[in-house]
């Protein structure tokens, strides 16, 4: 009884690593204007995170972007690359993650948001006030990485004075 009972355990733990790593959702994505890219992962609560893993204009006048406008101060010395902008989304069909938010660093503010899967290669994010989803924009989003993992980006914990972020050749 115990070894069916492992065999069971074991083979529905398979099913949900493979799940997940098949997701269509978790993969690294260009931001409208090819300007980021943005990782999103599915966080240990079985939500939907995502953050900034690459930036076309990452340094200004030789420092990192930071998150100067978040309405937290304690929050303000954060750099964009690593920052978390997603947060919360569930999953509602193969195809849509709804009822998270978004945080656009270059303004402090924080929207409610969803994401459609229009196709394997193109997602639409829309950003809403209010709770209500017409009170919003939409964006569109491209695949950046046949897989879920960017490209080596060096750590806000390894960007000092004079550090240099290598913009991606393929943009």
């Amino acid at each position: 009884m115990f070894k069916k009972f492992t065999l069971v355990f074991s083979a529905i733990l398979l099913l949900a690593i493979v799940t997940q790593a098949q997701d269509r959702f978790c993969k690294v994505w260009y931001t409208e204007g090819g300007e980021s890219k943005v990782q999103i992962y599915l966080a240990a609560d079985g939500k939907y995170c995502g953050k900034i893993v690459w930036l076309k204009n990452g340094i200004v006048k030789g420092q990192p972007l930071i998150d100067k406008k978040n309405p937290d101060e304690t929050k303000r010395h954060r750099p964009w690359l690593g920052l978390p902008i997603i947060s919360g989304l569930v999953k509602k069909s193969p195809t849509e993650i709804v009822s998270g938010k978004i945080y656009d660093p270059s303004h402090g503010n924080y929207y409610n948001c969803k994401m459609t899967l229009k196709d394997p290669n193109l997602l639409e994010l829309r950003g809403y006030i209010l709770g209500v989803s017409f009170l919003g924009r939409t964006t569109t989003w491209y695949l950046a990485e046949d897989n879920d993992k960017p490209a080596a980006i060096p750590a806000p914990a390894e960007l000092g004075p004079g550090s240099v972020i290598k913009n991606d050749k393929n943009l």
